[in-house]
């Protein structure tokens, strides 16, 4: 005697069906329920305005003459700022705060010697937070320096 006697029922593959009901109940709650409770990513736009570049004439170069290229570095350890004809120490942290304070007077001085100087480069070393990127930004826009670059 063979196994499929002593059963005493075989069982045909064919006629198994799969119920996939519950498994589609399970999805009509599940969807609505995460599409409700997503967080969407909100995307803010900042306005950058980059120095432009262009060929020009005589009026163009003697306006280039008055241009002055200002880096500020953002470091862990605090700011630098590099100028031609400006000699500025490092601006080191209070602790674990930046001291914007001191930044904007060093930008204001350099405005004060060059009123037509617009554009600032800023350099953030990898490790720098955006929050503080944002906040340098602000300080150069409120000091006078409203086309603000970013380089990596």
């Amino acid at each position: 005697m063979n196994l499929k006697q002593a059963m005493g029922k075989t069982r045909n593959p064919e006629d198994e069906d799969v119920n996939i009901i519950p498994v589609m109940n399970i999805f009509l709650l599940l969807i609505p329920f995460l599409l409700l409770t997503a967080a969407f990513v909100k995307i803010a736009v900042l306005d950058i305005s980059l120095p432009s570049l262009g060929k020009g004439g005589a009026g163009q170069q003697e306006q280039q003459k008055d241009l002055t290229l200002v880096i500020l570095a953002i470091k862990e350890t605090g700011f630098q700022l590099k100028s031609p004809g400006f000699k500025f120490d490092p601006i080191n942290n209070n602790g674990k705060k930046y001291n914007y304070r001191a930044l904007v007077t060093q930008l204001k001085d350099i405005k004060a010697q060059y009123a037509a100087a617009e554009d600032i480069i800023i350099s953030p070393e990898s490790k720098v937070k955006y929050d503080i990127i944002i906040k340098v930004m602000d300080k150069c826009r409120e000091s006078g320096f409203p086309n603000v670059s970013l380089a990596g």
